[in-house]
């Protein structure tokens, strides 16, 4: 007699690679279909360029600190250090980063370093998630492990370096559906820690002046739709930013593509990505004129943009 459990557990996974992949080809016809229609430009999310430059590890990792390195048009060198400052609390990882641009996104539309947050509803509805108590744990463990990020910037070129060091998070009161629990009552006489509502999270004021000066306006439909391969979809949205900020015919050298995404150790498998990241790019965006070649990734200024500049809704670039 068949093992029914055993026959439950097995997994057809050409059937599943071809579901994700019909799952993506609709979502990319969205986007075209949006960008056809006007409709790609109509809400942008503002996401900062370190983020997008320097970007957090793929998978859990025990290392309480990793730096990133990227080269910038100007020809200054950016570097990135993420460190952990909660005990026993690990770095951002994964999906970790749909979070924290939500919330930098919202601090930005709104002009102030405080985002109002009511319950985890709010993130999943825009996330297209749904209520469920899997999503509220994931959520509180994805809060916490932001919640304890340190950055350093550093911006250097050939005649000097400039940094900046700063906690994510400056504090927060939250509901239980988004912390997980009320805060210990032993806390509530500490000096400084305000236990009352509205419910809010406030970043740090140098990173949100930080993200003032330094980011980058992106269809909000590309970075909710990009969704699958996490190297994949950093990629795109770093070709985008490469891509919108081009003013001259460059070259990106295979080794400096792997600086900028670390995190994969097999370089045959990060230039299929890379090549991937192209062809989502490219069928979305017919003016943008970027292609692999043998040495690296060739980029020029595009032919035709995909998001205008339009200071009514936002969409500025700030690319220094």
């Amino acid at each position: 007699m068949p093992n029914i459990v055993a026959l439950a557990k097995t997994r057809d996974r050409a059937a599943e690679k071809q579901t994700a992949l019909a799952k993506k080809a609709l979502r990319l016809g969205q986007l075209v279909d949006d960008r056809n229609t006007g409709r790609l430009g109509d809400e942008v999310i503002k996401l900062a360029q370190a983020m997008i430059l320097c970007t957090l590890p793929y998978s859990a990792t025990q290392d309480r600190e990793i730096t990133r390195r990227a080269r910038l048009g100007d020809g200054s060198t950016l570097s990135v250090t993420f460190s952990a400052g909660v005990k026993d609390v690990q770095l951002p990882f994964g999906a970790d980063r749909k979070l924290l641009a939500w919330m930098l996104d919202r601090a930005i539309t709104s002009g102030s370093p405080s985002i109002g947050w009511e319950s985890a509803w709010e993130y999943q509805k825009e996330m297209g998630l749904s209520r469920s108590g899997k999503n509220n744990r994931d959520l509180r463990e994805r809060f916490m492990r932001i919640s304890g990020l340190n950055i350093n910037i550093q911006r250097k070129d050939t005649t000097s370096v400039a940094g900046k060091n700063f906690s994510i998070i400056e504090r927060y009161y939250l509901p239980r559906s988004i912390r997980g629990h009320n805060a210990d009552p032993d806390q509530r006489t500490l000096v400084g820690i305000t236990v009352h509502e509205p419910y809010e999270v406030v970043l740090n004021q140098t990173l949100f002046d930080d993200i003032r000066r330094h980011h980058v306006v992106v269809p909000r439909s590309l970075w909710s739709q990009t969704k699958g391969n996490s190297q994949v979809q950093d990629m795109v949205l770093w070709l985008y930013m490469r891509c919108y900020a081009a003013q001259s015919e460059s070259v990106i050298p295979w080794a400096a593509l792997a600086d900028q995404f670390p995190q994969d150790s097999n370089r045959r498998r990060m230039r299929e990505h890379a090549r991937e990241a192209i062809r989502m790019l490219r069928h979305l965006w017919p003016g943008c004129r970027v292609e692999a070649i043998d040495i690296g990734i060739w980029v020029d200024r595009a032919t035709q943009p995909l998001l205008l500049d339009d200071p009514s809704k936002g969409r500025v670039r700030r690319l220094k």
